[in-house]
Order: structure tokens, then sequence, then C-alpha cells
């Protein structure tokens, strides 16, 4: 039978890490998660442990020494003497450390396909450690999420996972994170779910649920079993206290807004002023130690004083006064370049605003309201809710730490209400600001684009010519000449799948003129594969990732069957076909109009950050493209690889709306000296991502 009109047989998996180990290929996510689990417990442990071996270093031993040298007042030094190295972390070796993580976690998922990379980990646990360990006001939660997220990235590109996997790895390492942190599986699941993900489905759901409840073992059997903060058990005393609670959420929906709002002012006052910028973090922490000073509460994350208020042991004078320093302290902490999370204190937030609302409710009703102390608890829910309209997360993780279903009505009615207000008021949440400020937008519900509706099956082509594993040099070349491809899949005597012969590695063997060179001495074992119900994008993110031109097509649950071939120009084609507009084209806009772009000009000059790095890591959000860069009167082509140079004059097209943000990566970036670049200027989602090949880190 000919080569070319042998009908297609069955062949083996493409040789991949797990290839080896007797394990039915549809097992293989739930290992993987149950891994992710493992790993994300293991690193939600670390990092408390770390928090509170800072805390002890920084704030015990540091501060009693300066403090006995100069009084108590000197403890406001701790935190300005602890910004200058995680400014310097956040410059020099990750700029997504920066902040609260969870926003750089999003991007991953949004524009990543799930990749982070891999120094992520132990700069932003050591950054974040060193920032509460000091007194920074801010929480380990985004942190742990984003350390968990990175390490289950780092997992998913060693087991070669494609994108749609890598993204469900991320959202479980950061479930597991959250999970462990708090002992609270339940709520670790929906934050990811609507967060990270914000997407309900059967195996989202599944998935992320194995690595939470592994994650929330590892931590409670190394840790213990006690929830992340101690809180009472209370009751609805009478159905009039509905009212009341309902005026909590209003009340909640209001401060959650003015709270996040603070914290991005903030952010763009200090980065307003024209310092080095290393100094910028130590002078927002100068305040903040001021204000620790005056008020020790403020100083970390603050769930011993969330404990203390849902006692009712802290006084109506000072429920006040501390929640408008917790806004201040915050707001200092992450807008002055810091890192470290919001979850913390937007659950402080919201324990003061509740405990000082209860205490008015108490006075007007004393006979037919719970202590303050119950509002506390709602309104912790209530505030981070509203914060980051995640409604189910924020109840759950007050329903497992208080552990009581009486309760429950009031925390529904107060979350509900101060999701829908905040939702009235502002489309925009804790998390989406952020992200809006380095390039990413979010869509309000997730639409499938033309390459998430096309499938592989409806792009593959099945006219793949095989050849047998014995078939020689001139066999070879004959086959690619008569199928006009670039490849021909290779079968052993079984009938099973080998690898590929692209015409590249014929060429190469035909030069060497080695006698006796058979198909199976040059096959290609690819760890490569696509289903054919996988998406295009999928099919698009693996032939960019490896850099290749094809890509097999195999069953899923039985990888020994070959189904196909995917190209780049079938990818091609199909999308073409499905976006093809019905109605003829009109003439073409220019291209200003026709993208709506703006272009801006500037010149690299001696000393910035840019000079002598590649153009692929310039840190412009996702909305920038360089499209000229001239030197010396001669204009280089913008590929990634090139260098750029002191001199180089650069036109950058920025969509509209986003020069502000170009302009000030600019004045900071570009005209900055090299020693202090500006850390609001790299992030996850602006920076493009390098090629496997072009990776420095792993």
């Amino acid at each position: 039978m000919s080569l070319l009109s042998r009908p297609h047989r069955t062949l083996p998996a493409l040789p991949a890490p797990l290839s080896r180990l007797p394990v039915p290929d549809s097992l293989v996510p739930f290992l993987l998660a149950l891994v992710v689990g493992l790993i994300a417990g293991l690193g939600a442990v670390a990092l408390r442990e770390l928090v509170d071996a800072f805390d002890q270093i920084l704030l015990g031993d540091l501060g009693g020494v300066l403090t006995g040298f100069g009084g108590g007042w000197m403890i406001i030094w701790v935190p300005v003497l602890a910004a200058i190295p995680v400014a310097w972390i956040v410059i020099r070796f990750a700029p997504e450390s920066r902040g609260n993580g969870v926003p750089e976690v999003m991007s991953a998922v949004e524009t990543q396909g799930g990749r982070i990379r891999p120094r992520v980990a132990p700069a932003k646990a050591l950054a974040s450690a060193v920032t509460i360990g000091s007194g920074g006001s801010v929480g380990q939660i985004g942190p742990v999420a984003q350390v968990s997220a990175s390490l289950a990235s780092s997992l998913g590109r060693v087991m070669r996972q494609p994108p749609e996997m890598m993204t469900l790895l991320v959202a479980g390492g950061a479930a597991g994170g959250v999970s462990a942190s708090f002992n609270a599986p339940i709520a670790g699941v929906f934050f990811a779910l609507e967060v990270i993900l914000r997407r309900f489905n059967v195996r989202n759901f599944t998935l992320v649920v194995v690595s939470s409840v592994i994650a929330t073992l590892v931590a409670i059997a190394i840790v213990g079993g006690e929830p992340g903060i101690a809180i009472p058990s209370y009751e609805l005393v009478s159905s009039l206290e509905i009212g009341f609670y309902a005026l909590l959420g209003l009340a909640a929906a209001l401060v959650g807004i003015l709270f996040f709002r603070l914290v991005y002012l903030a952010e763009d006052l200090i980065s307003a002023i024209r310092m080095p910028a290393l100094a910028r973090p130590a002078l927002a922490m100068l305040a903040v130690g001021a204000i620790g000073f005056w008020h020790q509460e403020i100083f970390g994350i603050g769930f011993d004083v969330i404990e203390d208020a849902a006692e009712g042991r802290i006084t109506v004078g000072t429920l006040g006064l501390l929640l408008v320093l917790k806004v201040l302290a915050t707001s200092l902490t992450i807008g002055g370049g810091s890192s470290g999370g919001l979850f913390a204190p937007a659950l402080f937030v919201g324990a003061m605003l509740g405990g000082l609302m209860g205490a008015g409710f108490e006075a007007i009703a004393p006979d037919n309201t719970a202590p303050p102390g119950a509002y506390a608890v709602v309104g912790t829910a209530a505030v981070f809710a509203a914060a980051a309209r995640a409604p189910l997360t924020s109840l759950f993780i007050v329903f497992e730490l208080t552990r009581d279903y009486e309760l429950i009505l009031p925390l529904m009615t107060a979350v509900a209400i101060a999701t829908g207000v905040a939702q009235i008021i502002t489309r925009d949440t804790v998390y989406s600001i952020k992200l809006a400020r380095i390039g990413v937008r979010l869509r309000e519900e997730p639409s499938r684009a033309a390459m998430d509706q096309i499938t592989v099956v409806e792009a593959m082509r099945t006219n793949v010519p095989l050849v047998d594993a014995d078939a020689t040099l001139d066999e070879l070349a004959m086959v690619l000449s008569r199928a006009g491809g670039n490849a021909v899949a290779v079968t052993d005597e079984d009938g099973r799948f080998q690898g590929l012969v692209t015409a590249t590695d014929v060429t190469a063997a035909l030069e060497r003129a080695h006698e006796g060179v058979h198909a199976a001495d040059i096959v290609r074992r690819y760890a490569l594969h696509v289903y054919p119900d996988d998406s295009l994008r999928d099919a698009v993110a693996m032939l960019a990732d490896a850099d290749v031109r094809q890509v097999p097509v195999v069953a899923r649950f039985d990888q020994t069957r070959l189904l196909g071939m995917v190209t780049q120009r079938d990818v091609l084609t199909a999308f073409a076909r499905s976006t093809r507009p019905a109605a003829p084209r009109q003439d073409r806009a220019p291209i200003r109009r026709l993208v709506g772009a703006e272009q801006v000009d500037t010149t690299i000059e001696p000393g910035s950050a840019l000079a002598g790095i590649s153009l692929q890591e310039v840190p412009l959000p996702q909305q920038a493209v360089i499209s000229t860069i001239r030197r010396q009167g001669v204009v280089v082509i913008p590929r990634g690889s090139v260098a750029l140079e002191v001199g180089d004059e650069l036109t950058i097209l920025v969509e509209a709306g986003f020069e502000g943000a170009v302009r000030r990566m600019l004045a900071d970036v570009v005209h900055a000296p090299a020693h202090e670049p500006d850390p609001l200027a790299r992030s996850q989602a602006g920076a493009p991502h390098p090629r496997p090949s072009e990776e420095r880190d792993g």
C-alpha cells in the first residue's frame, strides 16, 4: 500500500513528564491539582512563619534597640529602614511583587495563559514578610495567593501544560493559599472562582476544590486546625435587627469604595513626588511609622484587633479612630510601593465599622439587638464584599471562621446589600482598578472570542502522511515532496506513533550522507499534542510557545489514536473564515483613526533605566506599542530582541486613554537614572512574556 494512501493507524501518547507513569490521562489534572494543593499549603505555612520571624527581628529586636537608644518614638524608623530593601526587591528583582498581588495573578490568567515568572514567588514572599514584619499596614492573603499561584505556574510549565490547564493550576494555587491561611477551604474555592477565574463550571470547581482541600489539610497537619481569626459566635436577637444589618451593608458599600479609591489616590500622589524611586516608599513608611507610634494597632495584619472588636473589647471612640487610621496607613503602605495584601485591611476596616455602628444600634434598641461584636463580625464580610465584589468569598470566610449558622441571615443581608450598592455606584473594584492601570481590561461577563469559539477539530487536517519507522531517507524525501507538507508522522510496526520528521530533519540527514539512516533515527519525539475539543486559542499558544509549525491532534481519552494535524496555516484559515464579514469591506481608514492611537515620542537619555535592555523588556502596557526606533538617523526594526541604546528616538503608538500611563512611565523610567527606576513601570501584564528560549530565569 502506498505510503501516502495508507489509512490512519493508532498512535501512542506523545512522551510527556507524566506519560511514563501508569496513570490514565483523565486523572492527570487531578494529580496536578493535588500537587498544587500540597505546594500551596506548604507555601502558606512558610509565609506565615516568615512574617512571624521578621516581626520578631524588626519590630521586636530592632525596635527594641532603637527605642532603648532614643525613646519610644524611635519605633517610627523601623518601617522606614525596612522599606528600602523592599523597594530594591520590587524595582530590581520582580516589579510584579509590588502591591497586593491578586491583580497580578488575575492578569496572568487573563493575558498570559497562567504564566507567572518563577522569581515572583521568592520576591513576593520576602518583600511582603519584611513589609508586614516592619509594621506595614497590609495583610498576607494577597501575597500568599500570588506566591502559591507562582509556584503552581512553575509546576505547570515544568509539566508542559496547555494554557487552559495552566490557568486552572494558578487558580488552584491561589485557592489553596487562601484556604491554608484561614483554615477556610470553602472561602478559598470561591475566592479562586469569583476573583481569579471569574468563571463557574464543573471542571473549574472540581480542580480548585482538590487544591483547596489538600492545602488546608497540609496546614492543619503542620500548625493545627484553629481558624486564622478567633471570632465568637453570635445569633440574630430579633427579626427587627435585619434592618440594622441592612444599614450596615449600605454603609459598608460606601466605606469599601472609599477605601480602595484612597489607596490608589495615595499611589498617584506619592508617584507624583519628584524624588528617587527608592526614597518614595521610605517617605510613605515614615508616615505609617508615625501613625503606628500613636496607635500601634494599625501596625501589621491586625487580626488580634479584629478579634478584640468581635469580642466587644474596644471603645466606640477607638473604633472610629482606628477605622480612619487603618485606611490612611494602608493607603500609604500600598501607595508608597511596598508589598502586601488588601484582604486583611478590608476585614479590619469592616470590623471597626461594624463595631461602631453596632454600638449605635445597641444604644437605640438595647433589647432587640445583638452586642456590637456581632456587627463587627458581619462588617468584616460586608466591606470586603463591596471592595472586591466577591460576595460568596466574603460570606463563606466569616461563616467558616465562626463555624456557626446562627449569624447567616445577617451575613447574607449585609453582604448582598453591600455588593449590590457598590455595583450600582461603580463598576470598579479594588482589583480591577490596578488591572486597568497596568493595561488589562476585564470584561463584565467574560465572553468567548472567536479563537475560543473555534475548536481544533474545525481547523485540523486529516490527510496526514504516515511512514514506517524503518523508512529510508529517500522514502521520507519522496513522501514529503508528494504530500507538499513540512512534516510526516512516523509509526512503528504496530502502528503506534513515534513522532514527527520535518523537511529540515531530512535535509540535514541527506547532507551528512550517512548510510542506513532511517526515520526512527531522526524522528522528533514531541511532548506536544492537542485534543479535538480544545479551542483554537490553545493550539495557537502551543504553536507559539514551542515555535513549531504543526502539532498532532489526538483523542482526549485515547492518546494512542491520531486524529489529524493542525498547522499554522490551518489556524489562520479557520480564524479568517470565522471573522470574514458578510458584507463587502469598506475602504480602510487611516491607521490612527482605525485603532484610535495617539503618538508619543521620546528619546533615551544617558543613565536611563531602559538603556541596554531588550525591547521585549520595556514595561509598556498592552495598549501601547513601539512602532519606530531611530538610531543615529537610521530606522531600526523594533523586534523583541533589539537592545535599546542611549540616544535612540522612540515612537510609541498608544490607545486613547492610556497616554497618561505611558507618559508617567517615560518620566519615571526612560528619563530616570538607571539605578532608580520606578517600580510602577513594570508589571506582569505590562511586559510581554518572553518565549521559552529567551527566558533567563527558568
